[in-house]
């Protein structure tokens, strides 16, 4: 008898909580609602749940209607105390926003997804111009040289340039480095040089290209 009672006490939980759904969408579904037609357009109040049946009257976008019942895709509504029906999908609780301003949010989200897409298609075509770049440097294994010190010299086009985790344009940017900054290269091959930043701790490579040779101070003696 205990087993019994506990059986239908699971049971009738169970089918409360398949119930519950349905009885909040049907409290949702009853009170008032506002027209929101996609293309901002009145709504047909029709005397009958058909499309063949006698439209009423018109409901502008916005208008507040009071909804009674649901009848698949029909809601019966109320207005100014007539009683009729709408297609249901055109109804929402909150109200909407007036339809000038749903147009310029659509046109602001397209632009959006429209830029999005220039970006995505310039981010493409950079990565390609990039891995042209690249296959055209000195990819063989950089040899240890003396070390001598350099100095970041950033191009007229770029603002900074980058210390990469290997001597290739694809790999991993370990820092950013604007002109004037000072490293130490410890290897090179023909297009790269192996670098040291003291101030960061960081071993990285750059292109030869974006490096200028400090003038050691012997050769300011010669000079004089």
């Amino acid at each position: 008898m205990k087993k019994l009672s506990v059986l239908l006490l699971v049971l009738s939980v169970f089918l409360l909580s398949m119930l519950a759904p349905a009885l909040a969408e049907n409290e949702i579904r009853q009170g008032s609602m506002y027209v929101k037609t996609d293309n901002g357009k009145a709504l047909r109040f029709r005397a009958k749940p058909s499309t063949s049946a006698e439209v009423l009257t018109e409901l502008p976008y916005g208008t507040k209607v009071y909804v009674t019942s649901w009848d698949g895709t029909w809601a019966r509504v109320t207005y100014n105390s007539a009683k009729g029906y709408v297609v249901q999908k055109y109804l929402v609780i909150a109200r909407p926003e007036p339809y000038e301003v749903v147009v310029a949010q659509r046109a602001e989200a397209a632009a959006e997804k429209e830029k999005e897409k220039e970006e995505k298609a310039a981010e493409l075509e950079r990565m390609k111009e990039l891995a042209a770049a690249n296959n055209k440097l000195d990819h063989s294994k950089v040899k240890t040289i003396s070390a001598y010190d350099v100095t970041v010299r950033v191009g007229v086009v770029d603002l900074t340039v980058n210390l990469y985790n290997k001597p290739d344009l694809t790999s991993k940017v370990l820092e950013t480095y604007e002109d004037g900054e000072r490293l130490v290269v410890y290897a090179t091959n023909k297009d790269w040089a192996q670098v040291y930043n003291g101030r960061t701790d960081n071993l990285g490579y750059m292109l030869l290209t974006d490096l200028e040779a400090d003038i050691v101070e012997d050769e300011l003696l010669d000079d004089d």
